[in-house]
């Protein structure tokens, strides 16, 4: 005997469907909560290993490679300033060398238009610092053709006489020097045709001038005439140039004292010549 009748089962079915449907929408919102659940869990794991490892690993790996930059830059910048250095020593040889290459230029130009005396190149062997504005050492001697008391020029003017000679060097005391009398005869040249006698009586390194006083009182010297050696000592050719006036002095005891600012840049003195009487007749 059926114990249902269409009715109950068409109920049961209904009764099952909505425990089915009932028990889905259990699972789906469970699923939901486990689902944000997770969610949170994961973003709290996420941002844990972010500030834990990530960002530490990534502000030393920046750290590592800023150090690396910086020191990269601090190598090359130290590579560049020693470049720039010997770029300023390159250029001050290469400053010197022009100078020496005027002077030598200078000198072989005086050679060639002296025709009542000749020279001798020569470079300075040595200057040493306690006597600098007193002597130096040439390289050529005796057995170049030097001798005692021949007189010595830059490419500028007159600096001095040989005062000591050995076979392949000379010393010349120098015009500045402040130990010794180093007169010389000099004349100052008024005009193209008119000189005053003068004498050279000493270097004044207060002014960095020669003192001159004039063996004749009837002559105008001004500022900026051209003194020149006179020739009239046994010593000094005619015709070097030693300077020009810088100023005039009057005195009733001592007269006209003039003041005149060498021809030769004594602090810059490498090639220099020896002046010989007479025209070389070595070729």
């Amino acid at each position: 005997m059926n114990r249902f009748n269409p009715f109950n089962r068409l109920l049961t079915r209904i009764i099952a469907g909505l425990l089915v449907l009932a028990l889905f929408f259990g699972v789906l919102r469970f699923s939901s909560t486990f689902s944000g659940l997770s969610g949170d869990a994961y973003g709290f794991i996420t941002s844990m290993r972010v500030t834990l490892f990530d960002n530490p690993i990534r502000s030393i790996g920046d750290f590592v490679h800023d150090f690396t930059t910086l020191y990269e830059l601090k190598a090359e910048n130290d590579r560049l300033r020693k470049q720039i250095d010997l770029l300023a020593q390159f250029q001050a040889r290469l400053e010197e060398a022009y100078r020496d290459i005027e002077d030598l230029k200078t000198l072989n130009d005086l050679k060639t238009a002296m025709t009542d005396y000749h020279l001798i190149a020569a470079m300075v062997y040595n200057r040493p610092a306690d006597s600098f504005n007193q002597s130096l050492t040439l390289n050529i001697g005796s057995l170049d053709g030097v001798e005692l008391s021949d007189a010595v020029i830059s490419s500028d003017g007159l600096i001095g006489k040989v005062s000591a000679l050995t076979d392949s060097t000379c010393e010349v005391l120098l015009l500045t020097t402040e130990k010794s009398l180093n007169k010389v005869s000099v004349k100052i040249q008024i005009s193209k045709t008119a000189t005053a006698e003068a004498l050279l009586e000493y270097y004044d390194a207060n002014t960095g001038t020669y003192v001159l006083s004039l063996l004749e009182t009837n002559s105008s010297i001004t500022e900026g005439m051209t003194v020149i050696s006179s020739g009239l000592g046994a010593t000094y050719p005619s015709g070097l140039l030693v300077g020009t006036v810088q100023k005039v002095e009057s005195s009733q005891s001592a007269g006209l004292t003039v003041y005149v600012t060498p021809a030769a840049d004594f602090t810059h003195l490498n090639y220099v010549a020896v002046v010989k009487r007479g025209v070389s007749h070595v070729d």
